[in-house]
């Protein structure tokens, strides 16, 4: 049982199969149509948690490549949902993948927007504006689920969890400027994680 790509990790079973079923391949049909369903799921946000439950549901990546994928398309510029749609479907199926990814998320909010935009010149009403607000909300309960594999990650690599509390004290509490914050504490994070030889290798 192998993924699409070669050296790729063996696909897992669906989550919550106990026959432990091969579970499909990821072609990039299969991912464009679950990249919409991720999109059209991911009303108010938390489009990294919807991202996250398809691929574990389909038995294509567990936590820990989840976590791993996630923690690359936040540090790469550019919208974090379209980085990991295409980082995940470049792993799972190449490049063919990673566009069927990005077209899949994209497509549902581009031809949204463009129903809105189309048919309410004058821009969003009160009282949906104010709906929208309250959704913001909920959305973030869901982007925190997205997280957690990440949190629960760096919680067993060394120097994690003090790099998660200076992370959070100087971008939420002292609201320094990301980017210096980030190229230290990435920097720390590789110094200390970096792979050693063995001794006697």
């Amino acid at each position: 049982m192998t993924t699409s790509l070669p050296g790729a990790r063996p696909l897992l079973p669906p989550e919550g199969d106990p026959a432990g079923e091969r579970p499909p391949d990821p072609t990039p049909a299969l991912l464009l149509r679950t990249f919409v369903g991720v999109a059209l799921a991911g009303v108010g946000g938390g489009l990294p948690a919807h991202t996250r439950r398809a691929v574990t549901t389909h038995g294509w990546l567990d936590d820990d490549d989840f976590a791993e994928t996630f923690t690359l398309a936040q540090l790469t510029p550019g919208p974090n949902a379209v980085n990991l749609a295409a980082m995940i479907g470049a792993r799972l199926a190449g490049g063919a993948g990673a566009l069927a990814a990005v077209c899949g998320v994209l497509l549902p909010g581009l031809a949204t927007m463009m129903a809105v935009t189309l048919s309410l010149p004058g821009g969003l009403p009160a009282w949906l504006q104010s709906a929208l607000h309250g959704a913001a909300c909920a959305a973030l309960a869901i982007m925190l689920t997205a997280a957690w594999p990440v949190v629960r990650v760096g919680a067993r690599v060394r120097g994690g969890p003090v790099l998660t509390a200076l992370a959070f004290v100087t971008l939420g509490v002292l609201r320094l400027d990301l980017l210096p914050v980030l190229v230290v504490l990435v920097g720390v994070g590789l110094a200390l994680n970096w792979p050693r030889p063995e001794r006697g290798a």
